[in-house]
Protein backbone atom coordinates (compact mmCIF):
# COMPACT_ATOMS: atom_id res chain seq x y z
CA UNK A 1 0.00 0.00 0.00
CA UNK A 2 1.06 3.25 -0.86
CA UNK A 3 1.47 5.24 3.23
CA UNK A 4 2.19 8.57 1.92
CA UNK A 5 3.21 10.25 -1.27
CA UNK A 6 3.90 14.35 -2.09
CA UNK A 7 4.36 16.44 -5.07
CA UNK A 8 8.12 17.28 -5.57
CA UNK A 9 7.94 21.25 -6.62
CA UNK A 10 8.92 22.79 -9.05
CA UNK A 11 9.39 19.23 -10.93
CA UNK A 12 6.73 16.53 -12.75
CA UNK A 13 7.48 14.43 -10.21
CA UNK A 14 6.34 13.07 -6.78
CA UNK A 15 7.81 10.72 -3.74
CA UNK A 16 5.92 7.95 -2.93
CA UNK A 17 6.00 6.28 0.59
CA UNK A 18 5.62 2.62 1.22
CA UNK A 19 6.81 0.73 4.58
CA UNK A 20 10.26 1.19 5.39
CA UNK A 21 11.08 2.58 1.67
CA UNK A 22 10.30 5.80 -1.04
CA UNK A 23 10.89 5.93 -4.31
CA UNK A 24 10.68 9.05 -7.21
CA UNK A 25 8.34 8.78 -9.54
CA UNK A 26 8.11 11.00 -12.73
CA UNK A 27 5.85 11.94 -14.24
CA UNK A 28 5.59 12.15 -18.94
CA UNK A 29 5.17 16.12 -20.17
CA UNK A 30 1.84 16.11 -20.69
CA UNK A 31 0.49 13.00 -20.06
CA UNK A 32 -0.58 9.77 -17.35
CA UNK A 33 2.59 7.75 -18.27
CA UNK A 34 5.32 7.77 -15.55
CA UNK A 35 8.39 5.83 -14.42
CA UNK A 36 10.66 5.53 -11.64
CA UNK A 37 13.20 8.09 -11.62
CA UNK A 38 14.77 6.56 -8.25
CA UNK A 39 14.62 3.82 -5.77
CA UNK A 40 12.98 1.97 -4.29
CA UNK A 41 15.38 2.80 -1.49
CA UNK A 42 15.25 2.40 2.41
CA UNK A 43 14.40 5.67 4.33
CA UNK A 44 17.31 5.64 6.56
CA UNK A 45 20.01 5.70 3.50
CA UNK A 46 17.77 8.31 1.11
CA UNK A 47 16.79 10.83 3.45
CA UNK A 48 19.32 13.04 6.32
CA UNK A 49 15.97 14.45 8.41
CA UNK A 50 14.05 11.17 8.90
CA UNK A 51 16.59 8.67 10.47
CA UNK A 52 17.64 11.59 12.81
CA UNK A 53 13.77 11.37 13.80
CA UNK A 54 13.52 7.82 13.91
CA UNK A 55 11.19 8.48 11.93
CA UNK A 56 11.35 4.49 10.29
CA UNK A 57 8.17 4.74 7.79
CA UNK A 58 5.80 7.94 7.01
CA UNK A 59 2.21 8.38 7.97
CA UNK A 60 1.43 11.88 5.76
CA UNK A 61 4.00 14.19 4.08
CA UNK A 62 2.30 17.63 2.73
CA UNK A 63 3.33 21.54 2.27
CA UNK A 64 3.58 23.65 4.33
CA UNK A 65 1.14 26.36 3.24
CA UNK A 66 3.36 29.26 1.53
CA UNK A 67 6.21 27.45 1.76
CA UNK A 68 7.03 25.57 -1.56
CA UNK A 69 10.10 23.58 -0.72
CA UNK A 70 8.67 23.32 3.29
CA UNK A 71 7.37 19.84 4.30
CA UNK A 72 5.07 18.88 6.91
CA UNK A 73 6.51 14.89 7.78
CA UNK A 74 3.71 12.91 10.04
CA UNK A 75 4.94 9.20 11.67
CA UNK A 76 3.33 7.92 14.79
CA UNK A 77 2.45 11.18 16.92
CA UNK A 78 4.86 13.08 15.84
CA UNK A 79 5.45 15.75 13.09
CA UNK A 80 8.58 17.84 12.06
CA UNK A 81 9.22 20.71 9.38
CA UNK A 82 11.29 19.93 6.66
CA UNK A 83 13.05 21.72 4.37
CA UNK A 84 13.85 19.70 0.22
CA UNK A 85 16.01 21.91 -2.05
CA UNK A 86 17.18 19.72 -4.88
CA UNK A 87 16.41 16.23 -3.44
CA UNK A 88 18.37 17.34 -0.21
CA UNK A 89 16.55 17.71 3.05
CA UNK A 90 17.18 19.69 5.76
CA UNK A 91 15.59 21.02 9.06
CA UNK A 92 13.10 23.90 9.60
CA UNK A 93 12.94 23.70 12.95
CA UNK A 94 15.18 21.56 15.32
CA UNK A 95 13.39 17.97 14.96
CA UNK A 96 10.66 16.10 15.12
CA UNK A 97 7.57 17.47 17.93
CA UNK A 98 4.53 15.56 19.59
CA UNK A 99 1.52 16.76 17.73
CA UNK A 100 -0.10 17.49 20.97
CA UNK A 101 2.41 19.86 21.55
CA UNK A 102 2.34 22.04 18.09
CA UNK A 103 -1.27 21.15 16.72
CA UNK A 104 -3.60 22.51 18.88
CA UNK A 105 -6.58 22.00 15.89
CA UNK A 106 -5.64 18.94 15.62
CA UNK A 107 -5.91 18.07 19.49
CA UNK A 108 -8.86 19.88 19.52
CA UNK A 109 -10.26 17.94 16.36
CA UNK A 110 -9.06 14.26 18.22
CA UNK A 111 -6.70 13.35 15.82
CA UNK A 112 -3.49 11.98 17.84
CA UNK A 113 -2.29 10.82 14.43
CA UNK A 114 -2.86 11.31 10.84
CA UNK A 115 -3.41 9.66 8.00
CA UNK A 116 -3.83 12.14 4.96
CA UNK A 117 -2.94 15.71 4.36
CA UNK A 118 -3.46 18.02 1.36
CA UNK A 119 -3.92 22.03 1.12
CA UNK A 120 -7.16 23.11 0.68
CA UNK A 121 -7.50 24.73 -2.83
CA UNK A 122 -8.82 28.31 -3.41
CA UNK A 123 -7.45 29.38 0.21
CA UNK A 124 -3.63 30.07 1.32
CA UNK A 125 -3.26 28.72 4.56
CA UNK A 126 -5.84 25.96 5.36
CA UNK A 127 -5.42 21.76 4.85
CA UNK A 128 -7.47 18.91 5.06
CA UNK A 129 -6.35 16.40 7.56
CA UNK A 130 -7.69 12.81 7.48
CA UNK A 131 -7.71 10.58 10.34
CA UNK A 132 -9.81 7.12 10.15
CA UNK A 133 -13.39 7.96 8.91
CA UNK A 134 -13.29 11.61 9.51
CA UNK A 135 -11.50 14.60 8.33
CA UNK A 136 -10.67 18.11 9.22
CA UNK A 137 -10.17 21.70 7.67
CA UNK A 138 -7.51 23.65 9.47
CA UNK A 139 -5.83 26.85 9.28
CA UNK A 140 -2.18 26.57 9.78
CA UNK A 141 -1.62 30.13 10.07
CA UNK A 142 -3.64 30.21 13.14
CA UNK A 143 -3.91 26.53 14.44
CA UNK A 144 -7.48 26.42 14.57
CA UNK A 145 -10.13 24.48 12.61
CA UNK A 146 -12.15 25.94 10.39
CA UNK A 147 -14.98 22.93 10.07
CA UNK A 148 -15.46 20.66 12.89
CA UNK A 149 -14.77 17.37 12.70
CA UNK A 150 -16.90 15.24 9.99
CA UNK A 151 -17.23 12.06 8.93
CA UNK A 152 -15.42 11.48 5.27
CA UNK A 153 -18.69 10.08 3.89
CA UNK A 154 -20.67 13.19 4.76
CA UNK A 155 -18.00 15.63 3.30
CA UNK A 156 -16.39 13.81 0.19
CA UNK A 157 -18.87 12.73 -1.87
CA UNK A 158 -16.20 11.60 -4.92
CA UNK A 159 -14.85 9.38 -1.79
CA UNK A 160 -18.15 8.03 -1.37
CA UNK A 161 -18.69 7.33 -5.14
CA UNK A 162 -14.91 5.67 -5.19
CA UNK A 163 -16.31 3.08 -1.91
CA UNK A 164 -13.45 4.74 0.16
CA UNK A 165 -14.33 5.11 4.01
CA UNK A 166 -10.82 6.30 4.71
CA UNK A 167 -8.01 7.86 2.87
CA UNK A 168 -3.94 6.34 3.21
CA UNK A 169 -2.50 9.14 1.09
CA UNK A 170 -3.64 11.82 -1.17
CA UNK A 171 -1.16 13.84 -3.08
CA UNK A 172 -2.03 16.60 -6.08
CA UNK A 173 -1.48 15.78 -9.77
CA UNK A 174 2.00 17.01 -11.09
CA UNK A 175 -0.28 18.39 -14.24
CA UNK A 176 -2.39 20.63 -11.74
CA UNK A 177 -5.98 20.89 -13.30
CA UNK A 178 -7.22 20.42 -9.91
CA UNK A 179 -6.78 16.92 -10.13
CA UNK A 180 -5.72 14.38 -7.10
CA UNK A 181 -4.46 10.80 -6.45
CA UNK A 182 -6.07 8.86 -3.56
CA UNK A 183 -4.90 6.08 -2.56
CA UNK A 184 -6.65 3.52 -0.02
CA UNK A 185 -5.42 -0.26 0.23
CA UNK A 186 -4.50 -1.95 -2.70
CA UNK A 187 -6.51 0.62 -4.75
CA UNK A 188 -6.55 4.38 -6.52
CA UNK A 189 -8.65 6.61 -7.42
CA UNK A 190 -8.49 10.09 -9.20
CA UNK A 191 -10.87 12.79 -7.64
CA UNK A 192 -11.10 16.90 -8.67
CA UNK A 193 -10.96 19.55 -6.00
CA UNK A 194 -11.78 23.46 -7.21
CA UNK A 195 -11.25 26.13 -5.72
CA UNK A 196 -14.61 25.91 -4.45
CA UNK A 197 -13.67 22.90 -3.13
CA UNK A 198 -16.58 21.03 -4.63
CA UNK A 199 -14.81 17.53 -4.92
CA UNK A 200 -15.62 14.93 -8.16
CA UNK A 201 -14.71 11.25 -8.94
CA UNK A 202 -12.87 11.81 -12.40
CA UNK A 203 -11.48 8.45 -12.65
CA UNK A 204 -12.70 5.12 -10.18
CA UNK A 205 -10.72 3.05 -8.17
CA UNK A 206 -8.14 0.72 -9.83
CA UNK A 207 -5.61 -1.57 -8.67
CA UNK A 208 -2.33 0.62 -7.52
CA UNK A 209 -0.77 -2.21 -9.80
CA UNK A 210 -2.64 -2.20 -12.76
CA UNK A 211 -1.88 1.61 -13.73
CA UNK A 212 1.21 2.53 -11.26
CA UNK A 213 4.06 0.65 -12.99
CA UNK A 214 6.63 2.13 -11.36
CA UNK A 215 5.56 0.53 -7.93
CA UNK A 216 5.75 -2.85 -8.88
CA UNK A 217 7.29 -4.84 -6.79
CA UNK A 218 8.03 -2.76 -3.44
CA UNK A 219 4.30 -1.08 -3.13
Amino acid sequence: MVDAACRISGKQEVYVFSGRHYGRVRFSQGGPEHNLAAGPTLLSKGWNTLPKMGFGTVDTIVPVPGHENQLYVFFGGRYAKIKLENYDDSFVNDGAHPITSGWKSLVQAGFDTVDAAMLTPGTKNEMYFFNGLNYVRLDNSTDKMVNKVAPIAQGWPSLVQAGFDSVDAIVPSPHGQDLYYVFRGDRFAVIKVDSNRHDTLVSPPKPISSAWKALDGWV
